[in-house]
């Protein structure tokens, strides 16, 4: 496309499809036009000048993920660093509960809550963050770097669920039916339709012929054909893609169940339940896992950094200085207050608990921090002492089943296939689901995923299977110093979120919350590198020189393109 014809221009038509897709599809679209080059986008860790931090101290606020970064890329640059905990681990969202774990929470009308893992020893579940894509070059820079192994995680496998109330005779409906007869059902369409000489003016510069052999392929149509079940070549008559009918055996090979019917696939509208969410880009294989957990992350952090983070530390006020700032403290366990000072702050507290804090921002810098918004999220994990998904009627080795209920999801472990007990992620929801769930106490918010994954699994409903006493869960929203899952930016507040990409005088935000990939760990340490360029002056720290800045669209990003 060139830069301007007729009126259109590269950035009038990303912008059509910002409206149309979001961030992601422009994201998408800047690497299919050439504007973007995807596999040097990150030229691995940043060239910071050496001495830089000589003779000054930085105070970070938070030891999540963007914390510990900037403090290990700023203590390289020379500078004195000190994070200060509010709680008494590290690693913020990213926490994996395992025997003897507590979750606290303060649940709306309930008060505080505590529940403990009984996990057996050895089983984990993450809470936060899951998987790491293999296009997040820092996260992955970082886990080589820190020498933590990692495994593959599996997003996807074709035995994978798919239930909706009402749909497929009320049934779960495996993944490579729907996926399969949807494809042949539109293959077989569009076959007919080139041949009976329809889409004339669309396929003008097109070879119908070739057209209609890739159709064929595509949608593996005329399986059978010149039997009395599949007339034609370009019928769809079912195929062995979407699985066999009947165990293959030395007398018989495998033979397609019967197709689904494009109306019944369709009444089920399984689109619209992240079916496809496999394919976006943020999703698409290979995707890693930390060997033992994603804290495993965090404790190679702390083997290197563990000695500048002092935990219960809880920020009570800011006062940002022209040549400097200075933090408030109380310590959670003594009950004692305390003053730190330095040159810089580098705040990775989220900003649903920041804008609580008295800090004397200036009023553009505290007008974005207060119009900041966090969302909900919950997830349920269960303890099952079989693990029933790997059994010969289910054969599930990894993935994500799919529902309408409010659990939304359920994820069967990438790990320890084939061992005698298991971890299972019985819910991980959004929005309304997760606010729903917010507000129960836990018992009853296992009972309630339980009750509702049971129409997927059956054997949820089994407590010599999954025992209910070791069922697990977290409402982000309710974790005291979190209270949210992610930063959100809408149209209510977006044009906000450039503002907090530069500094308040001497204080600088890090942490997905401030990225392009809210969320997400790599969007932790892509702020992180921001911030540290900022402090040491590789990069701009004013408005001014930022440039045009376009707000991440979080729920594309976080929770896919349902």
């Amino acid at each position: 496309m060139s830069e301007s014809n007729g009126g259109w221009t590269r950035r009038r038509f990303l912008e059509l499809v910002g409206r149309a897709g979001g961030t992601a599809a422009v994201y998408e679209t800047m690497v299919a036009l050439g504007l973007l080059n995807v596999p040097v986008a990150w030229a691995g860790p940043p060239q910071l000048p050496q001495g830089a931090g000589a003779g000054k101290r930085v105070l970070v606020l938070g030891a999540g993920i963007g914390g510990l970064t900037a403090a290990d890329m700023l203590q390289k640059a020379g500078f004195s660093c000190l994070i200060l905990e509010a709680q008494e681990r590290a690693g913020g969202r990213n926490f994996t509960a395992r025997h003897g774990t507590k979750v606290v929470e303060d649940i709306p009308k309930q008060g505080r809550h505590v529940q403990d893992c009984r996990f057996d020893p050895g089983l984990y579940l993450n809470l936060g963050p899951g998987r790491i894509p293999y296009h997040h070059r820092r996260v992955l820079h970082y886990c080589k770097d820190l020498k933590v192994p990692l495994e593959v995680y599996v997003m996807e496998t074709t035995a994978n669920l798919f239930f909706r109330e009402m749909a497929f005779g009320d049934q779960p409906m495996v993944n490579r039916r729907i996926a399969n007869d949807t494809r042949g059902h539109i293959a077989e369409l569009l076959a007919k339709a080139v041949r009976q000489g329809a889409l004339e003016e669309e396929l003008k510069d097109v070879n119908r012929n070739q057209l209609v052999e890739l159709l064929k392929k595509f949608g593996d149509l005329g399986v059978g054909f010149k039997s009395p079940k599949c007339p034609s070549e370009i019928d769809y008559c079912g195929s062995t893609r979407s699985g066999c009918a009947a165990p293959i055996t030395v007398e018989k090979p495998c033979t397609p169940p019967p197709k689904l019917g494009l109306q019944q696939l369709l009444s089920s509208e399984f689109w619209k339940f992240n079916f496809y969410q496999p394919v976006d880009y943020l999703w698409q294989p290979t995707l890693f896992q930390p060997v033992h957990g994603m804290d495993q992350l965090v404790e190679g952090f702390k083997r290197r950094l563990g000695n500048l983070i002092r935990y219960h530390s809880e920020v009570t006020r800011i006062t940002i200085q022209g040549d400097g700032v200075e933090i408030e403290y109380r310590d959670l366990v003594h009950r004692t207050v305390h003053i730190e000072k330095a040159h810089y702050c580098v705040s990775n507290i989220p900003l649903s608990v920041l804008k609580k804090i008295p800090v004397n921002f200036q009023s553009h810098f505290g007008e974005a921090v207060k119009e900041s918004k966090y969302a909900p999220s919950c997830k349920v994990g269960w303890q099952a002492n079989e693990r029933f998904w790997e059994s010969d009627s289910n054969q599930i080795y990894g993935g994500i089943s799919w529902t309408n209920q409010d659990i939304t999801q359920i994820w069967y472990p990438s790990n320890d296939y084939q061992s005698a007990k298991g971890t299972l992620t019985g819910a991980y929801n959004f929005r309304d689901s997760a606010e729903k769930f917010g507000h129960m106490l836990p018992e009853p918010r296992l009972i309630e995923a339980r009750k509702q994954g049971a129409r997927l699994h059956r054997e949820l409903n089994d407590p010599r299977i999954v025992p209910l006493d070791r069922g697990i869960s977290i409402a982000w929203q309710n974790v005291p110093f979190q209270e949210g899952a992610w930063a959100t930016w809408d149209d209510s507040n977006k044009s906000y979120y450039g503002r907090l990409l530069v500094p308040d005088r001497t204080f600088y935000v890090v942490g997905d919350q401030v990225s392009q990939l809210p969320g997400w760990q790599e969007g932790a340490m892509m702020s992180a590198e921001h911030v540290a360029k900022q402090i040491t002056g590789v990069l701009p720290a004013t408005l001014e020189k930022l440039g045009e800045v376009t707000a991440p669209d979080t729920r594309a990003l976080v929770e896919g393109n349902p």
